[in-house]
């Protein structure tokens, strides 16, 4: 029996490989999305070591961060809640998390080849004959070339907008919880004014019984009730600072209730007993610093765009398919379209991206200056305000106290005047006042030095680990 054999044509085999190659480009187009939750995970994870706290807001989780919020707001907020709260909800932060969004798209871009291009020729015949048609299927083949570098430069972009994110996410928590200790002092303020109020109608009650007893005039009645009426309005200036700093700390937490249903469930502001170390500190600093991170990977962009702008002395080689069909005959052949680098051989590209990335050098110099002088600074303002709240509280707190108790008992007995009294007491009511500004300067720069080396107190304090962790 006999077998016959099919042999496809010369001209279908080849569409067919034409029509294969442009299959082929179409799935690997389409391959490439835009994701950029790795980048959003990355940046939440340089969030947490420089702040302790792994509560972060991610586009596309507004239900679960708007539940959390309203949990961590119920019983009063700590100092680590209203942090949470801030990195979950301050809208210039969200805002600014999507500039990671746009730079994984221009690095997914910067992958792709552009798309091949089709041109076409068809000659009609006036006189008859058959018609002519020509076509090239052209593909820039130096993006090939260009691709590796390209790739690297839109990836360091990226990582480069996680740190700077990051550090932007880390200066909010630091400007969260300053504002939440200013709440906290100007509560303990307000409760001070109170107890000075308390302490001034005593003695006035006290000055009213020496008048009645004959030992003391008019006229120190009066200076005792202008002392009163004098703490009353001290009172009210601290209710209102009381409520000016729970106004700030809902504007850095992004929140809209009214200040006064903010509940501080912090403990009392005490002067630390811990010490820190100088140069531990600026080690950690130079290592974890994420603005110091970021101007070192903005060398690295600068420096991966130098190669990439050289390699574009050729812009456009572009290479393909050709061909031409008259009447039943099908000719193909490669094409070549070559730019000719004669007048622009992209030195002003080049000059360009070499100012950058000296430009970038010099930046990380003045970024390593700035975080070295921010560290010594913070650390000398917490050791002298550590030092001044510890002498207004073992020393010159209890010193005032037991001055204006004995002069109370000396003025009760009629052995001194009404003036040693109210200068005592004078004194006292200002101490008790400078002693809350002290502590809260204290607790102020607590945040400070996380801020300026880059991590959490806890780290900072851990002297048995070198790394800073």
């Amino acid at each position: 029996m006999a077998t016959t054999r099919y042999q496809a044509s010369p001209l279908l085999t080849r569409r067919a490989h034409v029509a294969s190659a442009l299959t082929l480009l179409l799935v690997f187009s389409g391959c490439a999305t835009v994701d950029p939750s790795p980048d959003y995970e990355q940046a939440r994870r340089e969030v947490k070591a420089a702040t302790g706290e792994d509560a972060f807001y991610q586009p596309g989780e507004e239900k679960r961060a708007r539940e959390r919020v309203a949990e961590l707001m119920k019983d009063g907020l700590t100092s680590k809640e209203a942090v949470q709260v801030c990195l979950l909800n301050n809208r210039s932060l969200q805002e600014q998390l999507f500039e990671i969004g746009v730079r994984r798209a221009d690095a997914v871009q910067a992958g792709l080849i552009s798309n091949p291009s089709l041109q076409m020729l068809a000659r009609f015949p006036v006189d008859g004959g058959s018609t002519n048609v020509e076509g090239n299927l052209l593909q820039n083949l130096v993006e090939l070339w260009h691709l590796p570098a390209r790739k690297r430069l839109a990836e360091s972009q990226v990582e480069r907008t996680v740190l700077e994110v990051a550090h932007r996410a880390a200066s909010l928590a630091a400007q969260a919880k300053s504002a939440y200790f200013t709440a906290v002092a100007s509560s303990a303020s307000l409760s001070v004014a109170e107890e000075n109020l308390r302490t001034a109608q005593e003695f006035l009650s006290l000055t009213r019984e020496r008048q009645d007893a004959g030992a003391a005039t008019q006229v120190d009645v009066n200076a005792a009730r202008s002392g009163l009426l004098e703490q009353q309005v001290f009172v009210r200036s601290a209710r209102f600072a009381a409520f000016e700093a729970k106004r700030r700390l809902a504007l850095v937490l992004g929140i809209a209730v009214a200040p006064q249903e903010i509940e501080i469930a912090g403990p009392p502001l005490t002067p630390p007993e811990w010490s820190l170390d100088l140069e531990r500190l600026l080690a950690v600093a130079e290592q974890h610093r994420l603005d110091l991170r970021s101007a070192k990977k903005g060398v690295e962009v600068a420096g991966n765009a130098v190669p990439l702008e050289r390699r574009r002395l050729l812009r456009n080689v572009s290479g393909g398919l050709a061909f031409e069909s008259v009447a039943s005959n099908l000719a193909l052949g490669p094409s070549l379209k070559l730019e000719i680098p004669v007048f622009d051989q992209n030195q002003a590209q080049i000059a360009k991206a070499e100012f950058r990335f000296s430009q970038a050098l010099h930046r990380l110099e003045g970024v390593s200056a700035q975080v070295s002088q921010q560290v010594r600074g913070a650390y000398e303002r917490y050791a002298m305000a550590q030092d001044t709240a510890r002498l207004y509280q073992k020393e010159l707190l209890p010193l005032r106290e037991a001055s204006l108790e004995l002069a109370r008992e000396s003025f009760a007995a009629g052995k001194t005047g009404f003036l040693s009294v109210l200068e005592a007491q004078n004194r006292l009511l200002a101490t008790r006042r400078d002693y809350v500004d002290r502590i809260e300067s204290v607790a102020q720069s607590i945040p400070e030095l996380e801020a300026a080396c880059g991590r959490p107190l806890d780290v900072l304090l851990d002297t048995d680990d070198d790394s800073g962790r």
